[in-house]
């Protein structure tokens, strides 16, 4: 990839390949594995196809003012820096050196990460079940939208979260797109969920025996950490993972690709280097972590997206992990005080954020904060239509939840909406008692993909009543989006302050105490029938951004009850609402044991309600 200048280059005419990044699938991240078209054609195809609709156009004007205030942000950071004297130029430079060599003390070679991805995973089991498709270009989805494709069709450029319609013409014309296959026709499948989940609970089987901790953010993909394993049995980690592998193939019939390194960002990178069905080894060195980060582009880094990448491009003028390393001083003075500076700073260094405990929840943690899925489709105003588009979201998010490891419950449900005016609505929904899965789901016996279809029914209902009447509010209306997003999960009860143990200890304590219909109706007990809801405007709270920094300690020990002083609880709560007030500038806090969000001034006295201590 050629380099970028500082300045910002000449604005090139509309259609041309520099608005590549105005879709997910045509920037960098289009470079995935078995892609045989070119990026730039197939950029200029899909903006000659949509350049007409209003959803490209309204691309285009935010596109624009990122661009403005990209290319303000570039240049004021030439005007200061041509003012700065050498002294301070070399004194800005040692601190960033010593910054740096602050971050590298944390950097952990000492175990052996492995992330595996299962290759092109809807359409692999659809093809193992009709082998007839395999040679034929085949996308699980529709003309909306494509959620995988197999390797025959991205030969012909299409790829995931492509619009159907655009991919089809892609296939019938590739010439086109630069691409050297002869005309064909893209072939559509339905996903069936079902059939997925029950193979990822045999991968997961297996996983489980490398890792019994493994985590899992969706069904084709899994964390793990093998160093147990790895000096129990006194392998090395690709014969390990090899064999895994292997299993994975004999037991599925389906192919994975892996990653080995000693961090799960590295790892994560790396399970796309030989795909499909290969595995990739970053060596636990520093030299060899450097090495292996400094060729990739940015787009790369996981937690980099396409407007951030876009903005170090313009405001840097830098495209690869070397030259963003280069520039550890712009990179400070353009993002100083903001999460994207420190996960910038030590993503180059190929450093994870599980190394740097103390700044879990920044940009790129692969911990998750929430889970959501929307859908763009035409304007639509029949209230039938909206109520099925808004249970197939539920569907889907509820079968999202299942397929985390471990599976999820979330205490707040939110609906998005954008109406063919593109106004954005977001309205949430706080629960006393968590929506989902009990964390026990999937370890069942035979009859385990029956039980996991019925709780998947389960929570997709729950999700719908709670949301349905959040949607006919807006009746009449005409939508082009709607979204649906889980959030605040069972787990992240310990991640709202480093003084969460201790209400973690006082939650136990007062659930023996608490008498009346409340008692042990605590945030973790999922709901025998559906939650009580106290409805949130958006604009009001956002839970989201309100946790987005926090982080997972649900590992640490307990503390126990000798351990406590006099009065901690209302130290916590105290410290609880200060942070909290001044990191969202909120009117009040949420309560850490019922999730009831109360005035500041209450919070001491409505915690220690549930204790009877008045």
């Amino acid at each position: 990839m050629a380099t970028g200048s500082s300045a910002p280059s000449a604005p090139a005419p509309p259609g041309s390949g520099e608005k590549s990044h105005l879709f997910n699938f045509t920037g960098i991240s289009a470079n995935k594995a078995g892609m045989g078209a070119d990026r730039k054609l197939v950029a200029d195809f899909v903006y000659e196809k949509s350049k007409n609709s209003q959803y490209t156009q309204h691309q285009l004007e935010l596109d624009a003012k990122q661009q403005a205030r990209a290319e303000l942000v570039a240049k004021e950071l030439r005007i200061a820096e041509a003012r700065m004297s050498e002294i301070e130029l070399l004194s800005e430079r040692r601190k960033i050196e010593a910054e740096l060599e602050a971050l590298e003390k944390h950097r952990d070679l000492s175990r052996t990460h492995c992330v595996v991805d299962m290759d092109m995973f809807y359409a692999a089991v659809e093809i193992r079940d009709q082998p007839s498709l395999a040679s034929k270009p085949v996308a699980i989805g529709g003309l909306g939208m494509i959620s995988t494709a197999n390797y025959v069709a991205r030969l012909y450029g299409v790829r995931a979260a492509m619009p159907g319609f655009i991919a089809v013409e892609m296939v019938r014309n590739p010439a086109a797109i630069g691409s050297k296959m002869p005309p064909d026709e893209l072939v559509f499948i339905t996903p069936n969920f079902a059939k997925y989940t029950q193979v990822a609970m045999e991968t997961r089987e297996i996983f489980r025996q490398y890792d019994p901790h493994f985590r899992a953010m969706s069904l084709d993909e899994a964390y793990l950490d093998l160093t147990d394993y790895l000096a129990a049995h006194g392998v090395s980690a690709e014969a390990a993972v090899q064999e895994m592998r292997d299993r994975v193939k004999a037991r599925t019939g389906i192919t994975c690709s892996a990653g080995i390194g000693p961090n799960r960002m590295v790892a994560k990178i790396a399970s796309d280097e030989r795909k499909p069905d290969g595995q990739s080894q970053v060596l636990p060195t520093r030299e060899a972590v450097l090495e292996f980060m400094d060729r990739l582009p940015v787009r790369k880094l996981p937690g980099c997206g396409k407007v951030l990448e876009n903005q170090i491009s313009i405001m840097l003028g830098v495209q690869t992990c070397a030259e963003l390393r280069a520039a550890a001083a712009r990179v400070k003075r353009a993002f100083q005080g903001r999460k994207t500076c420190s996960f910038l700073m030590r993503a180059c260094l190929g450093l994870s954020s599980d190394e740097l405990a103390e700044e879990g929840g920044e940009v790129g943690n692969v911990a998750r904060k929430s889970l959501s899925c929307e859908r763009t489709f035409r304007a639509e105003s029949e209230p039938a239509e909206l109520r099925g588009r808004l249970r197939d979201l539920c569907r889907q998010v509820s079968e999202d939840m299942a397929a985390s490891v471990p599976p999820l419950a979330g205490r707040v449900v939110a609906l998005k909406t954008k109406a063919s005016s593109f106004e954005v609505r977001n309205k949430q929904i706080s629960l006393i008692q968590p929506v989902g899965f009990s964390p026990n789901f999937g370890k069942g016996g035979e009859d385990g993909r029956e039980h996991a279809e019925q709780e998947t029914a389960r929570v997709t209902q729950e999700l719908y009543k709670l949301l349905e009447p959040v949607l006919e509010e807006q009746f009449p209306c005409h939508l082009r989006l709607m979204g649906v997003r889980v959030s605040s999960f069972r787990d992240q009860r310990a991640t709202l302050d480093k003084g969460q143990q201790l209400i973690s200890f006082f939650q136990s304590k007062g659930s023996e105490q608490q008498e009346g219909p409340s008692a042990g109706a605590g945030p973790d007990n999922l709901n025998t029938g559906m939650p009580k809801p106290q409805i949130q405007e958006a604009n009001v709270i956002d839970l989201d951004s309100s946790q987005e920094d926090q982080r997972d300690k649900s590992r640490d020990p307990p503390v126990q009850s000798q351990s406590l002083p006099k009065g901690c609880l209302k130290r916590v709560v105290e410290r609880l609402a200060s942070r909290r007030a001044k990191r969202i500038r909120l009117s009040g806090v949420c309560c850490p044991v019922c999730g009831v969000r109360v005035p500041e001034d209450q919070a001491n006295r409505h915690v220690n309600a549930h204790y009877g201590d008045q």
